[in-house]
């Protein structure tokens, strides 16, 4: 398995090394959902890799999700979406955990707006029994805004079992970037993860990271992000790892 996604990387870089300059705007950010969509006709292709030590002393725990992601403009302000996604853990090594579609929607071009503003839709089917693995639905309101070199951005985002019949999920996501070089942008992103919404407020289950995070631009339309996750509550992981390669064509 390791073997075929590094294939599937080097394979996608090589033919974007020869592709036309790409004309969308590339992701800027490891956990929140970006404004930008793919243009009308074009394709692009992210390998996500999570790294998840829930316990970071205990080897035992470690674990890993792994998502292979296709994108085409269906027009240049939307975009529909197919995932793959495989997880790694000590005791079932590789599997496949299921797939999901997506499709998102932007309503005018940056800066049109005194806010840039999308919206995204995400249907999950994991592998094995509905009775253990619901069907997901989940929606982001997307909020972006541009200030010279810098970047604000916000999601908020709703997600519900649908085969357990549970309440929606919220979950809201901030962060900011900037642009050091024009290759090269810093950012740092606070995810919380609040739970069902008759029980907001239940710190038990309130899942919250900080993620600091590296964004580099290796070619117009080559990217790799990279940075950790720390958790600041009880009911997250300890650390995780996150890394984004993006492909244009």
């Amino acid at each position: 398995m390791a073997r075929w996604m590094a294939g599937v990387l080097v394979a996608g870089v090589c033919v974007a090394a020869g592709a036309v300059p790409a004309q969308a705007h590339l992701r800027d950010y490891l956990v929140n959902e970006q404004y930008y969509t793919a243009k009308r006709g074009e394709f692009e292709v992210e390998l996500w890799n999570d790294y998840n030590l829930p316990e970071a002393d205990q080897d035992g725990t470690h674990n890993s999700k792994h998502q292979i992601e296709v994108e085409y403009g269906v027009t240049d302000h939307f975009q529909l979406a197919y995932y793959e996604v495989y997880t790694w853990d000590r005791a079932q090594d590789w599997a496949r955990d299921g797939l999901k579609l997506e499709a998102k929607y932007r309503f005018a071009e940056a800066g049109q707006w005194p806010v840039d503003v999308a919206i995204y839709g995400e249907y999950a089917n994991p592998n094995g029994s509905r009775d253990e693995h619901s069907d997901t639905l989940e929606g982001k309101l997307i909020l972006s805004k541009d200030l010279g070199p810098w970047n604000l951005i916000g999601n908020v985002v709703f997600e519900r079992e649908i085969n357990a019949h549970e309440e929606w999920q919220l979950e809201v996501v901030g962060g900011v970037s900037y642009g050091v070089t024009p290759r090269v942008r810093l950012g740092m992103e606070l995810k919380d993860t609040l739970g069902a919404l008759g029980d907001l407020g239940q710190t038990e289950t309130q899942a919250a990271y900080l993620v600091p995070g590296v964004y580099v631009a290796l070619t117009p339309h080559v990217r790799i992000l990279v940075g950790p996750a720390f958790g600041l509550t009880e009911a997250a992981d300890n650390l995780q790892v996150h890394s984004i390669v993006e492909v244009e064509f």
